[in-house]
């Protein structure tokens, strides 16, 4: 683990996430937030029993937080960071590689990557849970551009206060998910097989 971890750590502008479990069950998420400018961000508490839906109108998928959280937002209009009362982390990190389903194909309801990491944190309590639901593919990601032009395209890590951990991505349309308490670090690019490989080697 401490390897990766200065690898990602010392990657040239780049994000960084790592989940450390400690003695009797202590379990840290730490990430670094590498942007090349401010990104407006705000500290929002939510409670649960909130109506939420993928912010596409009409179209975005909808459901009802059962947990309340604390988030930071990125530029006011979505969810970087955050943890909800259970203990469930979710951490947006930027990923070039991200390939979504074409929306203009695609039949499901919409969530907007922005909105993305806000519905995990408002519906599960744990990393399993949301695992499970989540490769249901209820809904279709959006990719949307940052108010500076840059296109979002990132990847939604998630962990536990049991030290599981979860990593989705979206590569070539088709949602990747790497589970286990064995994914503790990730940074950007590349996709994370990738990363795993760079570690092993």
């Amino acid at each position: 683990l401490i390897p990766f971890i200065s690898l990602a750590i010392q990657s040239a502008n780049a994000c960084s996430r790592a989940v450390y479990c400690g003695k009797a069950g202590q379990t840290v998420t730490g990430r670094t937030m590498d942007w090349k400018e401010d990104m407006q961000t705000n500290l929002w508490v939510f409670p649960r029993g909130m109506q939420r839906d993928g912010g596409m109108g009409g179209q975005g998928f909808t459901w009802t937080s059962k947990y309340g959280s604390v988030i930071a937002s990125v530029y006011e209009a979505g969810t970087a960071d955050g943890m909800n009362e259970k203990g469930l982390v979710a951490n947006l990190l930027f990923l070039v590689e991200s390939e979504y389903p074409d929306p203009n194909k695609d039949q499901r309801p919409k969530m907007s990557i922005a909105a993305w990491t806000h519905s995990v944190l408002d519906s599960f309590a744990t990393v399993e849970e949301a695992v499970t639901e989540l490769r249901r593919e209820a809904f279709c990601i959006v990719g949307v551009v940052a108010p500076n032009g840059v296109a979002g395209k990132i990847h939604l890590s998630i962990s536990d206060s049991t030290g599981d951990s979860a990593i989705f991505e979206y590569i070539d349309g088709k949602l990747v998910i790497h589970h286990g308490r064995d994914y503790q670090v990730m940074t950007n690019s590349p996709v994370y097989d990738q990363q795993l490989a760079l570690n092993e080697y």
